[in-house]
């Protein structure tokens, strides 16, 4: 299986090609030229992102032509995309990579997930609906969710379970502490 770091590339490269072809695809749907050359770019991308092992290099050129494409021909154009900002930028980049890693996994594994992400969601939203929690321990509630969901991400599903464990201890014990105190 393709390490994470390989996932997140080919996930950067195909989020940008998603949102910038579709652009593109829009302003050239007359132009049957520029639609086979706009063609010709996608599949270049995306056969060097389905080689074994994946193409990179190869990739980011094509996808570096379509960008250049866009500049020249639609620099003004009010739809044009632009670049978001870093962190929005990894949060979709996340999404993406998130699928490719899970098309990757056996069912089996995904199966297993599944059930420890319903586990995790329905745990914390129980968490967070009880009344009587301070402001800490609701901050302690949000912390622990989240390591288990960036457990679950990375495929380490014995901690994402420890995690989810942990974040139910916080919220009983919190709430043990309340009644009593």
């Amino acid at each position: 299986m393709a390490g994470l770091y390989e996932i997140w590339q080919r996930a950067e490269v195909a989020r940008r090609l998603d949102v910038l072809s579709g652009f593109v695809a829009m302003c050239v749907a007359g132009d049957a030229d520029a639609r086979r050359r706009l063609t010709q770019l996608v599949a270049g991308v995306e056969e060097a992102l389905s080689a074994s092992p994946p193409d990179g290099v190869v990739a980011s050129e094509y996808l570096d032509e379509l960008v250049w494409w866009a500049d020249t021909e639609w620099v003004d154009h009010p739809y044009r995309p632009v670049e978001v900002r870093p962190d929005e930028a990894d949060r979709q980049t996340r999404n993406y990579a998130k699928d490719l890693r899970h098309a990757a996994l056996p069912v089996r594994v995904r199966d297993e997930m599944g059930r420890i992400e319903l586990s995790l969601e329905v745990g914390f939203l129980a968490l967070c609906r009880q009344s009587g929690l301070d402001c800490r321990t609701r901050q302690d509630i949000f912390y622990v969710a989240g390591r288990a969901a960036m457990a679950l991400d990375l495929g380490y599903l014995e901690a994402a379970e420890r995690e989810v464990r942990r974040m139910e201890q916080v919220g009983s014990v919190e709430t043990r502490q309340s009644r009593c105190g």
